[in-house]
C-alpha cells in the first residue's frame, strides 16, 4: 500500500500537479456544493474557493488521510462557514417591520378589479380584521406567523432567528392557527378557506 505522502508529494512533483488536482477533483467538488443544496453558479464559485485554500495551505498536508479525503475536509468546512455566513447575514441584515400594510396599501392590491368595487371592499375589511387579529396574538407567536407567511422562512430559519427550537415554532404557529381560526370563523366561508 502507497503512503498517502508519497502519492501526494508524487502528484505535486509533477509539473502540472495543481493542474492535475484541480482536474482531478473540481467536478466532484462542484456536485459537492450542488448537492448542498448551492446553484451551479454558487457552487462552481465555492469549489474555485475551495482550490485556492488547498493550494494556499498546501504546506499543512500531513498525509494523515488520502489528498482527496484532504480536499473534501476543506470543502466541507468551506460549506460550514458559508452557512454560518449566511445565517450571520440574515440576522444582520436590515430590520424589516414585523407590521402588516396598512389599510390604504391593502386597498390598493384590489386596484385591478375594478369590476367588482364590493369584492375590493370585501377583500380590504377582511384583511383589516386579519391584521387585527394578528396583533392581538402574543409578541413571539405574532413574529413566528409573519416570519412565515410574509417572509416565507422554514421553520428552521425562524427558529434560528428568533433564539428558539423548532418545536417552539411549530407549536406557536399551530397555536396561532387555532385562534385565528377561532376569531375569523364567521368571515371566511368553507370555499374560501
Amino acid at each position: 500500500m502507497p503512503n498517502r505522502e508519497s502519492e501526494f508529494e508524487e502528484v505535486l512533483r509533477s509539473p502540472e500537479g495543481a493542474d492535475e488536482l484541480f482536474r482531478r477533483f473540481y467536478r466532484p467538488i462542484v456536485a459537492f456544493f450542488v448537492r448542498r443544496g448551492f446553484s451551479d453558479e454558487e457552487g462552481r464559485d465555492l469549489a474555485q474557493e475551495t482550490f485556492f485554500r488547498v493550494f494556499k495551505h498546501i504546506e499543512g498536508y500531513r498525509g494523515e488521510s488520502s489528498v482527496e479525503t484532504w480536499i473534501f475536509q476543506i470543502a466541507s468546512n468551506l460549506y460550514k462557514n458559508t452557512l454560518r455566513s449566511q445565517i450571520t447575514y440574515k440576522r444582520d441584515a436590515a430590520e424589516v417591520p414585523l407590521s402588516l400594510p396598512d389599510d390604504a396599501e391593502v386597498a390598493s392590491l384590489g386596484q385591478g378589479e375594478r369590476s367588482d368595487p364590493l369584492g375590493s371592499l370585501l377583500t380590504g375589511e377582511r384583511a383589516r380584521l386579519l391584521r387585527e387579529a394578528l396583533n392581538e396574538l402574543p409578541p413571539q407567536m405574532r413574529r413566528c406567523v409573519i416570519l412565515r407567511v410574509e417572509h416565507d422562512l422554514k421553520y428552521r430559519e425562524i427558529a434560528q432567528l428568533m433564539g428558539v427550537s423548532i418545536e417552539t415554532v411549530k407549536a406557536h404557529l399551530y397555536q396561532a392557527r387555532q385562534v385565528l381560526r377561532d376569531k375569523l370563523a364567521d368571515l371566511f366561508t368553507d370555499e374560501e378557506s
